[in-house]
Parts: C-alpha cells; structure tokens; sequence
C-alpha cells in the first residue's frame, strides 16, 4: 500500500520537482544555520526595555534555529527517500509539509 502511494504521488508531482524543492530547501535551510552560527551568547534573554521585540527575539535564540532546521532537514532526509525508492510511510504528508516549508521562502530570489 504504502509504495502504491509513493508511486501516485511522485507521479504526480514528479521526482525532478520535488528534486528542486528539495535542494532549495536544503539551501534556505543551510543559510538559516550560517546566520544563527555567527549570532553569539548562549542564551538569548527577553530584554525589559523592548517589550515589543524581546520575547519574540528570545524565543527564535540560534539554538532553537539549529534544532528547527534539523528537524526541517530530517523531514526532507525522508521525503527524498521516498521520491528515490525507498518506500515511507505518509509519502503524501510529507510532500504537503515540504511544500509548505517551501512557503516560508516565497520571496526568495531562487
């Protein structure tokens, strides 16, 4: 059952698209860790004068960029299983949420 899914959704998408998604992702995702990688101290605290930025900027600390983007990658780590053979299970979540990964970076130049 599984690998007939794999089938109608690649077929439907194509493994050459989803490919692209992929390596786009891969890159955006990369470029996110380099920019939280150069962001220094260990913990990002809410600062009581900027009560309007502070909790949001606190709580997107480079630490948590870099365990989101890990958990974006495994998600792709899967996806692409899926696309070259390997059959998943939820082939056809996966492609939806890498799709609306995708979103994030809707203004991106690639």
């Amino acid at each position: 059952m599984t690998s007939e899914l794999a089938s109608r959704v690649i077929a439907a998408s194509g493994p050459h698209p989803v490919d692209d998604l992929t390596t786009f992702l891969r890159k955006r995702i990369t470029e996110d860790k380099a920019i939280a990688a150069e962001c220094t101290g260990p913990d990002w605290q809410i600062d009581p004068g900027d009560e309007d930025n502070a909790e949001h900027i606190a709580r997107h600390d480079p630490a948590r960029i870099h365990r989101e983007a890990d958990a974006k990658l495994a998600v792709l780590d899967e996806l692409d299983l899926a696309v070259h053979g390997q059959p998943r299970p939820f082939v056809d979540a996966l492609l939806f949420v890498v799709r609306q990964m995708g979103t994030v970076y809707d203004k991106h130049p690639d």
